[in-house]
């Protein structure tokens, strides 16, 4: 489906690489929804990524405007968290990171995506939806609080879930992946290319 418009609803960098790098040019407009769950939502990890997803992916798709994508359109939400006995988000400040990075110390965590991608007709009626996680196992060794603040000081992580990003300097505390690394830095593509 190269030949119809791929639009990512994420402002992350991170994911637009990961397309670009395996041959897409998304059109990048973010979603701006709420992510509070409902009130009474008794969802696992990985449906409160596929429900944010969805969320996100719906929310840009009902903004836009059927004479500017005349071929129709492809809409990609994605979520990302880190999983390790509780959901772990982004962190709010210096000390949260901190404690999140102490917290995966020596230890497995899981990051989880949801992914929603859906197929328009050129008059953006929805063909298909497909929705799914993906899992990565993400080990890391031994460090130090000053080797947590040296890296978060020069490596600002607040739109991070886990307060890190695998890809840069904080990898060499990796002592493990089982699973997509691309999961990790954000976009699970190996699963995701089964559908585009």
């Amino acid at each position: 489906m190269k030949d119809i418009p791929l639009i990512l609803a994420s402002a992350s960098p991170r994911r637009k690489e990961i397309l670009e790098k395996h041959g897409y040019s998304p059109d990048v407009i973010p979603s701006d929804v709420d992510e509070t769950l409902p009130g009474d939502a008794q969802f696992t990890p990985e449906e409160t990524t596929i429900y944010l997803a969805e969320l996100k992916a719906y929310a840009v798709l009902e903004n836009l405007d059927p004479n500017d994508w005349p071929q129709g359109c492809l809409v990609l939400g994605v979520d990302t968290i880190v999983y390790k006995d509780r959901i772990i988000g982004k962190p709010i400040d210096e000390a949260d990171a901190l404690d999140i990075l102490r917290s995966l110390k020596n230890d497995k965590h899981e990051v989880i995506s949801g992914v929603c991608l859906i197929h328009t007709e050129p008059t953006l009626k929805v063909i298909e939806t497909h929705s799914f996680s993906d899992t990565t196992i993400v080990r890391f060794g031994d460090y130090t609080d000053e080797d947590i603040l040296e890296y978060i000081r020069s490596n600002p992580p607040y739109d991070k879930s886990g307060s890190y990003a695998v890809q840069s300097d904080w990898g060499k505390h990796v002592l493990q992946i089982d699973g997509d690394i691309e999961n990790v830095i954000g976009l699970p593509f190996e699963k995701l290319s089964g559908y585009l």
